[in-house]
């Protein structure tokens, strides 16, 4: 189906397994989205392989999956190792990686999910940490992407050219199941066959049958050829457990993993005298509710329509029923992340089809296009694929300076100019502050002239916002005071229009001016007050105008008031405020599935855990300095965001300053170590 890339992050050092899928077709790729999908709404496990982030490059959608160090279980076999050490030693080892394997596939159905393709070349063995067996902890991995295998063009054959151990048809010739071999209807019956038939595997040393349809009469075929050198003899009651797997009708075999995984565990007293002592992680999946699951908001406030109308109006346009959109929006994430994933795929689909109608000749459908790919952008953005993003904002751009420019469409300039806003916004998230100003520039040429030529007097809250966001470029590049000069016409515009109007969104663009003039001007300069009329205007807004919406800006202010006081030294006030802001970004992503503002929550554990420690409160300011670590952990280790790598490295630096002058200098050292490894990748200077 394609190939697996190791990758390693420059920043962190983290190690990633990508998969790519090459030269998919507008269906194939739509069957490796879902897989995607699949992947990406399974929670943490510790005998499951996760799904970190995926990332768009040109055409391709990557996998990135946790890199794990020790090979496949098949590698184990080939090679031996799996059989390293005296016979009681193998027979331990093999056991417990039966066990695990066993509950790694019994907590995806307990997901709902049937892996569909169980062999050993899809476990992979990790050897990192302690545990009460050998230290070794198999994964499963590839789960669902049987099925992709199968839409990508891989059928069932019975091709003798066709080697039985590789994937084909959303199985492996070698471990079918009856069923799966005649394509009815799986269950997790079949994934208990082929995980009897991979069992049998670790006790024969390899393959030695084309079908695992025919694992019953070879597992008879093993007992009776007897026992096979280098590898212990497999216990009796391990052959009844095997038996019972391999019963041709599913109804007829054992209940389900677990109920195996329980038998093992007497197998495992039997055979090695002793109990077996390692935990087995439940599966768990944090519920959140349909409303926060479903949100169409991004961290900057801005939101995106149901996809499903979308693809209800290229029906429609491609002169087919509407109500077939229902028929394909049949996959729904049981994640904040998954059902992003599904978003996406329901807005390709939509795209497709107004490509397809374009190239036929219906020109007229360009500007629909145009806004599509525009809210298509801020799914990838919102699920942390700027470069999709980026890519959906370009080809939007290129359609509408098409019609604008070449063929005389004034009337979208406004719509161009938004487009430049968008993808300026995106590119400074990323780094390119430069390239945003230049974006920037570009939007305010464009509105200014539609409102002082046009009077399209609709525009002036943009054009206030745009003129925001070039101050706050033009401040990080030095240029301070034309920042302050541009952040105080916005203020002097908007002032009296909040005053006369209700309009929450002229108030919310004041709010900003204030916030961003505030740290312009320093707290010497003022900058305290103008941050409290911003937080007059948002609390206003979200707690009496029921403008929930802001919430994470009222956050964001408090926080900038915090800041303020612990630069004037009162540093207890400034903790009051940091936990007030803390309280509410907590709120909005444990309750409300708002993930994409975890950055934020990371730096405020960061400023809480650096102030307490400033208070001498030693002992609490590691707690903080533990909840940064963990979201900066996750974010840069698990979700690929190598921009916040100094982050972390700050976090690890300040709670070794903190564990060092609580006396403890063997952590200290091992946190000082941590943060100058993250800031030597990042060519920054050590603390």
């Amino acid at each position: 189906m394609g190939k697996v890339y190791l990758v390693r992050s420059r920043s962190s050092g983290s190690q990633f397994a990508v998969k790519r899928a090459k030269g998919l077709n507008d269906s194939d790729r739509k069957a490796f989205l879902e897989e995607l999908q699949t992947w990406i709404d399974i929670p943490n496990h510790s005998n499951l392989v996760p799904c970190r982030f995926f990332r768009t490059v040109g055409a391709e959608v990557l996998i990135f999956a946790e890199y794990v160090e020790g090979g496949s279980l098949k590698d184990w076999i080939d090679s031996k190792r799996l059989y390293e050490g005296c016979s009681s030693l193998v027979l331990e080892r093999i056991l417990d990686v039966a066990i695990q394997f066993a509950w790694g596939l019994h907590c995806l159905h307990e997901l709902g999910m049937v892996h569909q393709d169980v062999k050993p070349g899809n476990v992979l063995m990790s050897t990192h940490g302690k545990s009460t067996v050998q230290g070794v902890k198999p994964q499963v991995t590839d789960y669902g992407l049987a099925r992709a295998r199968a839409v990508a063009g891989e059928t069932t054959t019975t091709d003798p050219s066709h080697s039985v151990l590789v994937s084909c048809g959303g199985g492996t010739p070698a471990y079918w199941s009856p069923e799966q071999a005649v394509g009815l209807p799986l269950s997790g019956k079949t994934d208990l066959w082929s995980w009897g038939v991979s069992v049998l595997e670790l006790f024969t040393g390899e393959v030695t049958w084309m079908s695992g349809r025919g694992a019953a009469e070879v597992l008879e075929q093993y007992l009776e050829d007897g026992d096979i050198d280098g590898i212990p003899p497999m216990p009796n009651d391990m052959v009844d457990l095997l038996r019972q797997c391999f019963r041709q009708e599913p109804i007829d075999r054992l209940e389900d993993l677990a109920e195996a995984v329980e038998k093992l565990r007497v197998i495992f007293r039997n055979s090695t005298g002793s109990a077996y002592e390692r935990t087995l992680e439940m599966i768990e999946r944090k519920a959140l509710p349909s409303t926060a699951i479903k949100g169409r908001l991004h961290a900057s406030g801005t939101g995106w329509e149901n996809p499903q109308v979308w693809l209800e109006k290229a029906l429609s346009a491609a002169g087919r029923d509407p109500a077939e959109a229902a028929i394909f929006v049949t996959r729904q994430g049981v994640t904040r992340r998954g059902h992003l994933v599904a978003e996406l795929m329901i807005y390709e689909e939509a795209k497709r089809l107004y490509e397809e109608l374009i190239a036929t000749g219906r020109k007229e459908l360009r500007r629909t296009l145009a806004l599509l790919c525009m809210e298509k952008a801020m799914v990838h953005r919102t699920v942390g694929d700027e470069q999709g993003a980026i890519q959906s904002f370009d080809h939007a751009i290129h359609i509408r300076e098409q019609l604008v420019n070449q063929e005389g469409e004034h009337e979208l300039a406004d719509d161009l100019a938004r487009g430049y806003m968008n993808k300026g916004v995106a590119i400074d998230d990323m780094g390119d502050v430069q390239g945003a100003l230049e974006l920037f520039s570009l939007t305010i040429k464009i509105w200014e002239r539609l409102v002082g030529q046009e009077n399209r007097l609709e525009l002036v809250p943009d054009l206030m916002q745009i003129y925001i966001n070039k101050a706050n470029m033009l401040g990080i590049l030095g240029d301070h005071l034309q920042a302050l000069r541009i952040y105080d016409h916005v203020i002097v515009i908007l002032e009296p229009a909040v005053t006369k109007s209700s309009s929450s969104e002229l108030a919310r663009i004041l709010a900003s001016a204030y916030m961003n003039k505030a740290a312009e001007v320093g707290d010497d300069g003022g900058g305290m007050g103008y941050t409290e009329q911003a937080i007059t205007i948002l609390d206003r807004l979200v707690n009496s105008g029921g403008n929930k919406g802001l919430s994470d800006f009222l956050a964001l202010a408090i926080e900038n008031r915090g800041n303020a006081f612990r630069r004037l030294g009162n540093k207890r006030r400034a903790s009051e405020l940091y936990q007030e802001s803390i309280e509410i970004f907590e709120r909005l992503i444990n309750q409300e599935g708002r993930f994409e503002l975890s950055p934020n929550l990371a730096k405020l554990y960061l400023s809480m855990a650096n102030v307490l420690a400033d208070l001498d409160c030693l002992q609490e300011s590691l707690v903080y300095y533990n909840h940064a670590i963990s979201v900066y952990e996750q974010l840069v280790k698990q979700d690929g965001r190598s921009d916040l790598s100094e982050a972390l490295a700050i976090s690890y630096n300040n709670k070794a300053s903190a564990a060092s002058d609580l006396g403890d200098h063997g952590l200290a050292e091992a946190l000082y170590e941590q943060a100058n490894t993250i800031l030597h990748r990042l060519n920054k200077p050590q603390p």
